[in-house]
């Protein structure tokens, strides 16, 4: 068990019979962080601390952030609540929170991972052939620390036309090699350079937060028609097309607006609070 602890989570239903999943970073966090943001948080809390039993549902955050880097922004934001699991680096990490705030992984999705020095023997192929057979240089985002399965990289853009082949081409080679790849804009807000893709290297059996969903969905079993989903960018698209109900929060990236329609009229947890009051309404005071 992780010595890590976060808020109590919120509160356990009996029964699971639906399932809400989010993104963390610029969907239930805000990185502006401001006093009304936070204040938009406690009010969807207030919201998920009662409708979680009552409604019959977990939620939990599926995130590019690690578990270090999401309790320092869950101080930042004073949240008083974890959720149920997070999916952490991208979905490579499963944890559920228990009672006391402490996180325990989840062994099954462990295993189903390959074994974590022939990840990054791989990895290291991409990356090399990638610049040595086609020019394309990746910068490793060593600022934010390298995980055990997901290996982040920025890929700094110089112009359209190249952009779409050297993309292209990244995808061919991770396939060719078996590695899952995802690439989406950076998000300066994030914290992110403004003209640079982020690309991230990930083990082909968790590649994409809907892979990591499907086997939450399976652990609890839930039918994906009785799941939601948040996001803000590009790689939380496979996300809210896997699942039944799948939106955009107001404050979504350009990029992710053209790859999907429905979306939240709030931004941030307003618009997740807007939509879950559709879903799951009548709560009791």
């Amino acid at each position: 068990m992780h010595t890590i602890q976060f808020p109590p989570p919120f509160p356990f239903p009996k029964q699971t019979r639906s399932l809400v999943f989010c993104d963390f970073d610029e969907t239930y966090f805000a990185h502006e962080s401001t006093a009304e943001q936070r204040k938009d948080i406690q009010q969807l809390e207030d919201f998920l601390y009662k409708a979680s039993q009552q409604y019959g549902f977990q939620i939990g955050w599926i995130t590019g952030s690690d578990t270090c880097q999401l309790l320092s922004k869950v101080k930042q934001a004073d949240m008083r609540f974890s959720p149920h699991f997070i999916c952490s680096n991208l979905g490579t990490e499963v944890f559920h929170v228990l009672m006391d705030g402490k996180i325990e992984p989840n062994q099954c999705w462990k295993k189903r991972l390959p074994n974590h020095y022939e990840f990054q023997r791989t990895t290291d192929e991409v990356v090399s052939e990638l610049k040595n057979m086609y020019q394309i240089d990746l910068v490793s985002q060593s600022q934010y620390g390298q995980s055990v399965y997901k290996k982040n990289y920025y890929y700094f853009i110089r112009s359209s036309v190249l952009t779409a082949y050297h993309i292209n081409v990244m995808k061919q080679v991770a396939a060719t090699h078996g590695v899952g790849l995802n690439i989406n804009r950076c998000n300066p807000k994030a914290g992110d350079p403004e003209y640079a893709y982020d690309v991230d290297f990930v083990p082909k059996e968790a590649n994409g937060k809907d892979a990591v969903a499907a086997f939450m969905c399976h652990w609890f079993k839930v039918h994906v028609d009785d799941t939601l989903a948040f996001g803000d960018s590009g790689n939380d698209i496979k996300l809210l097309k896997f699942v039944k109900h799948g939106y955009l929060v107001g404050n979504a990236t350009s990029e992710a607006q053209s790859k999907h329609e429905q979306m939240t009229k709030g931004s941030y947890t307003k618009g997740i609070l807007e939509m879950l009051k559709k879903h799951y309404t009548q709560v009791t005071e």
